[in-house]
């Protein structure tokens, strides 16, 4: 990730930790050489120097000075909000969680925002069950102004957690190798590109913590910046890191360098001014002989002022190149959102387009890298359904340049509970690059404190897909326009099963959707005027390339038609539901869940022996309680399904001529089996008139 502009970290206003501070994104967290004073405890001194640390960004000196504060002055609840962000900033998601918790049990009123990043920081240890009920209450209870948005983020959240749940048995076939020091320092490493044998990327490169001095006196303030170095790759590994000077200006950060495909020109990002308030700009530098010239900035067009511009990447295409890059201007999604502009022969860049709801979302996209000879893009998100903070995602261009309807996580390995981002093809499609704070990474602080380069390699390949038609199961038709959902599925019916890519039906010509290796998955259809249908599937085992084949049937939905439940018992004379009965609702469930606007009417019959106004109640008695368990025990909102006793007064067959059916309680027959039944009726739709039989 890289850099971006001053967000509201006021405390109680803070929605997006990843855009609040660009020392979070360059992995600069350091101490001021002034913020321990040796006199004696001064609440109010403490409390200046600890927000002044934080406002320069340094990370360290604030959580030490606000925790010396509630140690001194544990009545001071105000600052367990300002530590749990400096923790979070530092990404001790273990610390912060603590904290945040803390602020929201000390003013659960006032500041419910903390129990969000309470869950948000469980979820980022991976404590994926622990953070759903805390992200489930904050649901409940959030009422700000900013509740539609947070708690929209919140439903993602839990989505993310259940998707992780499933996913946390990593691609096998995929290893992930943690380079040394010859790459990988101790305050932060990112932004990879390979050209030839070199591998290029940024780096502030420390192994002890950094001071600057409160005034920003300190001669040793460059160590502070991100630069750029090249590391060799060797048949053992990397050569020994050296630093690119060429394009190195005093006070400003140099990173996320990317080549053209030729590799004569090299672009890059200069970012400087306050740490909270940065100006960055994308520059480009041409190889002249072995030397790369003096970087110059790119048109204003790119570079537009008073905003983000960053990471950039360059394509090669037919007629023009595209350079991809990430900015939060006007007209975006919202946050940091991917750009686009074509370049044409003269090097004339196109005004710049947003790349659209298909791969931006109203919080950040960063870090893209476009595959040409697959027409891939792979970019970084908090915005769609993760495992942790920033995962990684794939979005498939079609022929016209077009990205598919939904992106696909990458998952494990290349995915984790931390912030993962940076996906780089190296030599060949089997293997690359990515940037990730999980643990293992080299920290001057943490076990999850800074971003390091991680090498990942195919072992073997195989791969996966699933395609099919939607087809009318009346006329064996296909259909078009129907919506089409990949799930990925758990065999714990306690867990949640999550919809993880989307595709709509072309009549003849199949859905097609990837798939990994162990994993088990659901497809399903949705069409208005027909019942939803899925079918399920998995990978389990399968150990070489295979395309699956899944068609999914839809039968048409009649309103006021009787369908029947097979299998709904009760005790003789009872109204009691028998426990085997709800196996048969538990169907109907699954049909209102996959027809979430169908009003149904369940009704219960009763054969003709007893008199009318017993039977009525019986059967009416019997409806209620089959309802009762879709409303109770399913959740099932009451105004989806109504109940309706009809008594013997719709049976099926007379059975008074049917030889051997007894007319008393002596026996029972068939006939009488028929005509007690449960069933079901559409009568509406939610949002629409109801529609019952006596009109």
């Amino acid at each position: 990730m890289s850099f971006i502009s001053e967000p509201d970290c006021r405390q109680g206003s803070f929605p997006n930790f990843r855009t609040c501070s660009l020392i979070f994104l360059l992995s600069i967290v350091y101490c001021l050489s002034s913020a321990h004073p040796e006199e004696k405890f001064n609440k109010k001194q403490y409390l200046k120097l600890a927000d002044a640390a934080f406002k320069e960004g340094s990370i360290f000196s604030a959580t030490d000075l606000y925790l010396k504060i509630l140690e001194n002055a544990p009545e001071t609840k105000s600052v367990l909000f300002n530590l749990a962000q400096s923790y979070l900033l530092a990404r001790d998601y273990e610390n912060a969680a603590t904290y945040f918790s803390k602020a929201y049990e000390a003013d659960s009123a006032d500041n419910t925002l903390a129990l969000y990043y309470a869950a948000l920081t469980t979820k980022m240890q991976g404590k994926y069950t622990d953070a759903i009920p805390m992200f489930k209450r904050f649901l409940k209870i959030y009422n700000a102004d900013d509740a539609k948005k947070m708690k929209k983020w919140a439903r993602i959240e839990v989505d993310g957690c259940n998707f992780a749940i499933k996913e946390a048995q990593p691609d096998p076939f995929v290893k992930l190798n943690h380079p040394g020091k010859e790459v990988n320092s101790n305050y932060g490493d990112m932004s990879p590109a390979l050209r030839d044998d070199v591998l290029y990327f940024a780096s502030i490169n420390s192994d002890t913590v950094l001071w600057m001095r409160a005034d920003k006196s300190d001669s040793k303030k460059e160590n502070l910046l991100m630069k750029l170095y090249t590391s060799k790759v060797t048949t053992d590994g990397y050569a020994e890191k050296e630093q690119v000077k060429t394009f190195n200006q005093e006070g400003k950060h140099i990173s996320n360098p990317s080549f053209t495909d030729d590799g004569t020109k090299l672009c890059y990002t200069i970012c400087e001014g306050a740490l909270l308030k940065p100006n960055c700009n994308i520059y480009i530098s041409e190889l002249k002989g072995t030397e790369w010239s003096e970087g110059k900035p790119l048109s204003e067009e790119i570079n537009l002022k008073g905003v983000t511009n960053t990471q950039p990447f360059f394509v090669k295409g037919n007629t023009n190149d595209v350079l991809f890059f990430v900015s939060d201007r006007e007209g975006g999604k919202g946050g940091l959102d991917i750009w686009y502009s074509n370049v044409n022969k003269k090097g004339e860049y196109s005004p710049p387009r947003n790349l659209g709801g298909k791969v931006n979302t109203d919080r950040d996209e960063v870090t893209p890298f476009y595959d040409s000879k697959t027409a891939a893009l792979y970019f970084s998100s908090n915005g769609w359904i993760s495992m942790g903070g920033s995962d990684i995602y794939k979005s498939q261009a079609d022929a016209g340049g077009k990205f598919s309807n939904a992106v696909e996580n990458m998952g494990a390995p290349f995915n984790s509970p931390c912030d993962d981002n940076y996906f780089r093809i190296g030599k060949n499609a089997d293997e690359g690059f990515i940037v990730s704070n999980r643990p293992g990474i080299f920290s001057v602080r943490g076990k999850t404190c800074c971003f390091d380069i991680f090498n990942y390699k195919y072992d073997r390949r195989i791969f996966l897909a699933v395609k099919g038609r939607v087809i009318d199961d009346a006329t064996k038709q296909p259909i078009k326009g129907a919506a089409i959902n990949l799930t990925l599925r758990s065999t714990d019916t306690k867990e949640t099963d999550v919809t993880i890519n989307t595709d709509t039906s072309k009549g003849e010509t199949p859905y097609f959707f990837n798939l990994k290796p162990e994993k088990l998955y659901k497809v399903s259809a949705t069409k208005d005027g027909y019942f939803a249908s899925s079918q399920q599937f998995g990978t389990v085992g399968v150990t070489k390339s295979d395309t699956q084949v899944v068609d999914i049937y839809l039968k048409k939905l009649e309103k006021n038609k009787a369908y029947r439940l097979n299998n709904i018992y009760y005790d003789f004379d009872k109204s009691d539901l028998r426990a085997e009965s709800k196996t048969t609702l538990d169907t109907l469930y699954n049909i209102l869940m996959e027809n979430p606007t169908i009003i149904i009417e369940l009704s219960s019959h009763t054969d003709a022996r007893g008199s009318d106004e017993y039977n009525l109640n019986l059967s009416q008695k019997r409806a209620e309680s089959c309802v009762n368990y879709l409303i109770n025990e399913k959740k099932i909102p009451k105004e989806r399904i109504t109940a309706k006793g009809y008594g013997e007064t719709k049976t099926l067959e007379d059975c008074s001529k049917v030889a051997d059916c007894p007319q008393d309680q002596s026996g029972d027959c068939p006939c009488h089996q028929q005509n007690r039944r449960t069933e079901f009726k559409i009568i509406g739709e939610l949002d629409g008139k109801l529609i019952y039989e006596n009109e």
